[in-house]
């Protein structure tokens, strides 16, 4: 493998490059350890947000690593021939199928193989357990999605780490009141509006809909009420039925699913009702930039929500979920003293330059761990 020293040689393995949490993950670190000089490559399906990886100054490498064994074989051919043209040190896996790929070439080129569990709750029963590789050690970004995987799998809690995500302040500075009303301008929506947001898949288990009984429950409660709904996904016919047949158009917008900025900047605050979250980046996002933040007690809230001072934690119940949102949003004047407490509490504690340093010595320390195994 040669001297710690030199350039660190990172291979990521992921399902596609969809809009969501996963790829802008990937993004990030991939261009952080690319700006210092080390090498990246991204092996995928092209997905919709895939714009953004081809501009990207790293490879991506097209795989079908979404398909079924005949598929991962493909993937595995053409990996090997990438490998021996481009060595790498380490695969990090986001996605158990790319671990079982990533497992295969590792016996071959002698790797050790980093997965991060980007979601807890996955399917662990029957065939599921057989075909599940953690790899050699795994990531996960909160307390409770370690907890998840050492009681669902058989990872022993030595083999985990936790690091946190963080964002970079620079790309989410806060937006004042005047950014918050010219964004509202380029929006449609008057500056005494209530605007709240939801950013994310429109599929299971991000609970999209109850953004659309949110609609319902504060009209003619909450002035000019809003709520923009940031995203696109499986479901997103199926949301535009309900929102039909609520007939809530005029308050539940689809916007799309572009540059996220723009809506954390126009709300008041950013809601999340996800069943099951490892961590919720969209939450660090919009704090960052002075949003306070309703979301459900899953993974990483207790990271990010101090109660009452960043935000609000509800329990993963639609009617209480909906209730609470309501009483949430209905004193503006709290809701930015909140806001601007996330945006220092991001700053202080959850910046992106801490995650990228741990990130680096997670992958040396493997590394390390791996080579004195072999040597051994």
């Amino acid at each position: 493998m040669g001297s710690m020293s030199r350039p660190l040689r990172i291979l990521h393995l992921t399902s596609a490059s969809d809009v969501g949490g996963i790829s802008r993950y990937l993004y990030n670190i991939s261009e952080a350890m690319h700006r210092v000089g080390h090498r990246v490559a991204i092996a995928g399906e092209r997905g919709t947000w895939h714009e953004v990886f081809e501009a990207a100054p790293w490879p991506w490498i097209d795989v079908p690593l979404r398909g079924g064994p005949l598929a991962l074989r493909r993937c595995c051919r053409a990996l090997d021939a990438y490998l021996r043209q481009n060595p790498v040190d380490l695969i990090h896996t986001h996605y158990r199928k790319a671990t079982l790929v990533a497992r295969r070439l590792a016996k071959r080129y002698r790797f050790p193989v980093l997965y991060t569990l980007h979601m807890p709750g996955i399917p662990m029963r029957g065939l599921w357990r057989l075909l599940t590789d953690l790899g050699d050690h795994c990531h996960v970004p909160s307390v409770e999605a370690r907890d998840w995987l050492v009681q669902n799998t058989r990872c022993s809690p030595e083999l985990v780490t936790v690091i946190p995500h963080g964002v970079d302040p620079q790309r989410f500075p806060r937006a004042d009141r005047a950014e918050q009303a010219e964004a509202r301008a380029g929006l449609g929506i008057g500056s005494e509006a209530t605007v709240a947001a939801f950013v994310g898949r429109f599929e299971d288990p991000k609970n999209e809909d109850w953004m659309v009984d949110l609609g319902v429950a504060g009209r003619g409660k909450l002035p000019g009420f809003q709520v923009l709904i940031c995203g696109q996904g499986p479901r997103e016919k199926a949301l535009k039925r309900r929102i039909a047949r609520e007939n809530v158009g005029d308050i539940c917008r689809l916007v799309g699913c572009g540059d996220p900025k723009r809506y954390y900047a126009a709300c008041d605050a950013l809601l999340v009702p996800s069943r099951v979250e490892s961590f919720s980046l969209v939450s660090l996002e919009a704090m960052c930039m002075g949003r306070p933040v309703l979301r459900t007690r899953t993974g990483g809230s207790s990271l990010q929500v101090v109660e009452g001072v960043t935000g609000h934690l509800v329990p993963v119940d639609r009617g209480a979920f909906v209730s609470e949102s309501v009483r949430f949003l209905s004193d503006r004047q709290a809701l930015w003293r909140m806001g601007e407490a996330a945006a220092q509490h991001v700053r202080e504690h959850l910046a992106f330059d801490r995650q990228f340093k741990a990130t680096l010595d997670l992958y040396h320390r493997l590394l390390e761990d791996y080579r004195g195994r072999r040597a051994s």
